[in-house]
């Protein structure tokens, strides 16, 4: 679609799904909400000054990552540990290992563009590889064995979740306190929770930001989780691999204009959309795997020749059976996110997922900024380990490193760094040992 400055998009709508009673959580004729993404970031961006500067900022550094990485393609995997937390009340609600497994199946196919569903008009070229997959953690908070799967009972019936801010009052199902489950950190895992998100949400994400905040992740209802028992037509997976791409800062393929064919999810290899699509577009049924179906062609008021609107798009709200495929321009926007400088990068260096039951030592330890706030001066003081080599830099909201310092096989740092020369605003300091990598916020006033 169509490419636009982010500060000049509308705000973000719901946008809601009328379903069969096989569709919803308790039967009869009800409102589906495919996604509940758009509103929490709606009204975020129209009640949270800070959130909105963050989000505006990390759209001026997506854009200059792929401007800088014209044509790219991912040649990499990169593997990302997941946490999933499931809540329940009911037996029903405690969804099984089995389930847990067939999602991150799923959701690794769908990213890889490996699926076997239809591309229908357009070219198969547009099916593209993320360059990520996801694993199920090995490794707990502690260091000690884990499935990757936690299971908190909850006197809880449903949980209000509105992501209007990163609290337990926008997401009550990510606190301990409020019934749910505290999120594992959240630098080295990617929390899923599970749990039985009332009679109308599908999913829910948060966006990245700059640290990660403690809330980011992704909820899914029990319903809509996995394949063996989940609730069709949203029983293939696809509800978390949207939600996913949320979490990787991707947009709705239709920019969540209301139909005015003015927004955009910056990404240009997808077309111009009026609205999301729902149902299934297929010209026979397709097998729960993929298989014959023939997607065919759809066209709207924005869109209206071919090869049509790209309805199989993970980022739109079609049944599971038609989703099919991230562009190569999706998955750029998803790289700059786990790129060096991105929030995301973090995830990437996690070893959460490898030597099972092997506690692992954090390599960097007692770090000490200070002052912060401050007016230009700081010291940046820590401990490793072991003696290794260091890289200390200073980035700014955009991902503009603004210092950077090494020192060579040292067991202890204490630095003084000059920011006398930059702005007022907020800036990161990034530590980085080995595959070991620490990141604090400071402000320059």
């Amino acid at each position: 679609m169509k490419k636009i400055l982010l500060s000049f998009l509308p705000l973000l709508i719901p946008c809601l799904l009328f379903a069969q009673d096989d569709q919803t959580p308790t039967g009869g004729t009800t409102i589906i909400k495919r996604c509940g993404s758009a509103d929490a970031y709606s009204y975020r961006m129209a009640n949270d000054s800070i959130f909105k500067a963050q989000q505006e900022q990390l759209e001026q550094y997506v854009d200059k990552w792929i401007s800088d990485n014209p044509n790219f393609e991912a040649k990499t995997t990169v593997t990302i540990p997941v946490v999933v937390h499931i809540i329940y009340k009911t037996a029903a609600e405690n969804v099984s290992d089995v389930r847990v497994a067939e999602q991150i199946a799923e959701t690794n196919a769908d990213w890889a563009g490996t699926n076997a569903h239809s591309m229908g008009s357009f070219a198969t070229s547009l099916k593209a590889n993320t360059g990520i997959q996801f694993c199920l953690a090995t490794i707990d908070p502690n260091g000690s064995p884990t499935s990757g799967i936690t299971r908190t009972q909850t006197t809880k019936s449903s949980f209000n979740i509105t992501g209007y801010s990163a609290s337990c009052s926008g997401y009550p199902e990510r606190c301990t306190s409020s019934g749910g489950c505290d999120a594992w950190d959240v630098s080295k895992y990617l929390n899923i929770w599970v749990c039985n998100a009332g009679s109308s949400l599908c999913g829910i994400s948060e966006f990245p930001t700059t640290p990660l905040n403690n809330y980011y992740g992704t909820t899914i209802h029990y319903l809509y989780f996995g394949h063996t028992g989940a609730s069709a037509p949203y029983n293939l997976g696809g509800t978390y691999t949207h939600e996913a791409g949320h979490c990787f800062n991707l947009y709705h393929i239709w920019g969540d204009d209301g139909g005015s064919c003015t927004g955009s999810d910056n990404c240009n290899d997808t077309p111009n959309q009026a609205n999301n699509f729902y149902g299934s577009h297929e010209s026979n049924t397709l097998s729960e795997t993929g298989g014959t179906g023939n997607a065919t062609m759809q066209t709207d008021a924005c869109t209206t020749t071919s090869p049509g609107v790209m309805y199989q798009n993970f980022m739109d709200y079609t049944d599971d059976i038609d989703y099919a495929n991230f562009t190569p321009n999706q998955a750029a926007r998803i790289q700059a996110m786990i790129a060096a400088s991105g929030p995301c990068h973090p995830l990437t260096l996690s070893t959460k997922c490898s030597g099972a039951g092997i506690a692992e030592t954090e390599a960097i330890s007692n770090v000490n900024i200070y002052p912060n706030p401050t007016q230009g001066m700081i010291n940046v003081a820590f401990q490793l380990a072991n003696a290794d080599d260091v890289e200390i830099t200073v980035s700014n909201l955009v991902g503009d490193v603004v210092s950077a310092t090494t020192k060579k096989n040292v067991s202890a740092v204490n630095v003084q760094l000059d920011l006398t020369n930059q702005s007022a605003g907020i800036y990161f300091v990034k530590i980085q040992s080995g595959a070991q990598t620490l990141t604090k916020k400071i402000s320059l006033f």
